[in-house]
């Protein structure tokens, strides 16, 4: 099915702007899409309904914000009735409306079961130099942003701060079959030479230099003559009248003449032995350039902004420095005077525009911009904590990546837990978040910098809490999701209600998903761990004499929580016990932190476990779960690692409910003290005496011991 693209352009008066938007919607139709463009009119709106586009007259040229943010409405009716697929703007006040436009109909799309898979997306086109100011800023927005020089492109990375991943490099093109290459005349019969300038009258073209230059032309040609062809806006009038001000003062009524807006360019060029760009302001491209290439023209232009990339500098025409008449003039003159140079830069120059500028490579790599932008549905997951959270969240991820195939998928996830998912198959992109130094204000700003420049359609917020939704919103994305009755849930678009009783945690997530359309997915956790983390394990075991057949037991002691620790003293008994029974060798895990507490346990254990606390990363502690038989531990991460590892585990509950926090697995056995104060959510126990911490005492060694023997 074809795309249906809106472009938006302040009018359709002539230009380099607004050819552009004429050949793209040529282009788009021939290739079986459908065109819609908004302007504020003009004469090229005939040639443009021509085709088969389809205009509406907005005044979307007015800066008035009195005048433009009433039209986002009526754009965002244009965008859903024509089922718009890519909203481009070229242009500042167009990209505003447009932006708006793009957001309010992205709000309104549904996800749920049966909706769409994406929506519609907004890029930019960098035409120009743009000033320093905030109104600048929206050009740099799109989630792609076209740059038709390599200088315009380092202007909006330099400037506005955009990713070079967004940018992309597209050059204006020119229709060779609309201009048959001519060869420059050699002679002019009694030196009538035909010099022109082609393109809107405004103070920055530098045409002032060029009929200075022109004097000295004339002195040297005196039957030479200046064609100044293009129309001057109502604001630039007072500079046409200057102009002609000059042309009266050096004498040159006879030799310089204004044609006025001409729409048939080829057929002007076609009369010219030369054309000169003179421009003193940044030129972003300079399209009649490549026009002139095309027809045979041969050229001079001076050497600012990207022209310098269109003309080879005595290859394919002559660049003079800006605001130089003589510079100019001698350039000039050597072109008329040197009819061979000429000839020989014209057919280069030809030779270039079809290799390089040809309008079927302009049309081909903006149509693969816009089928890059507008197929992907763009979703940011985040979950900045716990360990155990984040591997809970991998059934979530893999049922957003079975719902939205095509979607890229971007995590944003803790530093800390960024490892378990750096191998995860169902994310396209992962951003750690460093609490310490991005928890801020000014951190958060920094952050969402770089999700809105990623220019995210939807959020699935796992965390639910101030940061995350702070960070869904700042991020610009239309569609936010994530639970409702929390103090800062009003920054979300679409809002869960929590379930009345307790529920498992990966059912809580589903909870979620539902609003995107995700039936009962599979519970099952995963994690990825690499070759090397099996390889570092395996050193390890040998280092440790365990042999590659003997049946490992891996024990978790530890806890962040002291309510969720089990009795040093019950593992002591437990280890011995299972080196007795079942030849089984204990495997202590932990952090740096929990290492003393796990070589406490050693020291008063007769079989000796062995310490692996503090020598493996998260990964690594897969790739040992995997080697194991069983694990036994608290409510913890590893917990929640051995049951994604696949293995048995056997899992002590005290102040933390397992209804709300055990992980799904096919194998576990929970063993959980039912008492009045529990499950109490308290990280220490707040009795004293006889009763502190009896739900985790009374769960007994022969408990523990009994369910690792039915799993071994």
């Amino acid at each position: 099915m074809g795309l249906t693209v809106l472009q938006l352009v302040p009018a359709l008066k002539g230009g380099g702007v607004e050819t552009g938007t004429i050949d793209m919607a040529r282009g788009l139709i021939a290739r079986g899409h459908r065109a819609v463009v908004i302007s504020s009119g003009g004469p090229m709106v005939a040639e443009l309904e021509e085709l088969g586009a389809i205009h509406y007259t907005l005044p979307i040229h007015r800066k008035n914000p009195w005048v433009f943010l009433p039209l986002v409405g009526r754009i965002a009716e244009v965008v859903e009735s024509h089922g718009v697929d890519v909203i481009h703007s070229r242009s500042r006040v167009p990209a505003i409306v447009g932006y708006l436009a793009w957001r309010r109909v992205a709000r309104k799309i549904s996800f749920r079961l049966g909706g769409r898979q994406r929506i519609p997306c907004f890029i930019t086109t960098a035409h120009g130099y743009y000033a320093d100011h905030p109104i600048s800023r929206i050009m740099g927005w799109g989630r792609l942003v076209i740059a038709n020089s390599e200088s315009i492109a380092r202007h909006m990375m330099d400037d506005f701060g955009v990713p070079s991943e967004k940018i992309r490099f597209i050059p204006r093109g020119v229709d060779l079959d609309r201009y048959a290459w001519k060869a420059p005349r050699l002679e002019a019969p009694r030196g009538e030479w035909q010099v022109g300038a082609i393109g809107r009258i405004t103070p920055i073209k530098g045409l002032a230099v060029l009929i200075r230059a022109f004097a000295v032309i004339a002195k040297q040609l005196p039957r030479a003559k200046l064609l100044i062809i293009g129309a001057a806006e109502p604001k630039h009038q007072g500079h046409l009248a200057e102009l002609k001000s000059w042309v009266s003062r050096l004498g040159l009524e006879e030799r310089v003449e204004f044609s006025g807006h001409r729409a048939d360019v080829p057929a002007m060029l076609q009369q010219l032995d030369l054309l000169v760009l003179p421009s003193i302001g940044k030129e972003a491209f300079g399209r009649v350039l490549i026009e002139a290439g095309a027809a045979g023209v041969p050229v001079v232009a001076t050497r600012v902004g990207g022209i310098p990339e269109v003309v080879l500098d005595r290859k394919t025409g002559l660049l003079v420095p800006p605001a130089d008449p003589m510079e100019l003039s001698r350039a000039v003159l050597e072109l008329l005077k040197d009819r061979k140079l000429a000839l020989e830069f014209s057919r280069e120059n030809r030779r270039r525009v079809e290799t390089v500028y040809p309008m079927t490579r302009m049309v081909s790599q903006t149509l693969e911009a816009y089928q890059e932008a507008s197929e992907r549905l763009r979703i940011l997951v985040i979950k900045l904590s716990a360990t155990g959270d984040v591997v809970l969240i991998t059934p979530s991820l893999r049922a957003l990546r079975k719902r939205f195939p095509q979607a890229h998928i971007t995590i944003l996830v803790g530093r800390e837990h960024s490892e378990l998912l750096n191998r995860c198959p169902y994310i396209d992109d992962l951003i750690s978040f460093d609490r310490r130094r991005e928890g801020t204000p000014l951190g958060l700003l920094k952050v969402s910098k770089r999700l809105r420049s990623a220019q995210v359609d939807l959020v699935v917020d796992f965390q639910n809490n101030r940061i995350s939704h702070w960070l869904g919103a700042l991020s610009g994305a239309p569609h936010r999701y994530g639970f409702a009755g929390r103090k800062w849930s009003w920054l979300l678009s679409h809002a869960a209600t929590e379930p009345a009783r307790p529920v498992p945690p990966v059912d809580h997530q589903f909870r979620l998903l539902q609003l995107l359309g995700l039936q009962e997915p599979s519970k099952d956790l995963e994690l990825w761990p690499g070759p090397g983390d099996e390889a570092r394990v395996e050193k390890l075991l040998k280092e440790a004499w365990i042999a590659e057949n003997q049946p490992l037991v891996t024990v978790h002691p530890g806890s962040r929580w002291a309510s969720k620790r089990w009795p040093a003293e019950r593992y002591v008994e437990l280890i011995d016990r299972l080196a007795v029974l079942s030849k089984a060798r204990v495997i202590l895990t932990g952090s740096d932190k929990e290492r003393p507490l796990c070589e406490q346990i050693q020291r008063a254990a007769k079989s000796k476990p062995f310490v692996a606390a503090g020598m493996t990363s998260l990964n690594e502690m897969a790739a040992l779960m995997r080697r194991s038989r069983v694990f036994v531990g608290g409510d913890t991460a590893p917990l929640h690692i051995a049951a994604a590892a696949g293995i048995p585990v056997v899992a002590l509950f005290g102040s933390t409910a397992p209804l709300r926090h055990a992980p799904p697995a096919a194998r576990k056995k929970i063993l959980k003290t039912e008492l009045p104060c529990s499950p109490c959510y308290r990280s220490s126990c707040p009795r004293v005496g006889a009763g502190h911490m009896e739900c985790m005492k009374r769960i007994t060694t022969d408990d523990v011991a009994r369910a690792v023997a039915e799993f071994l």
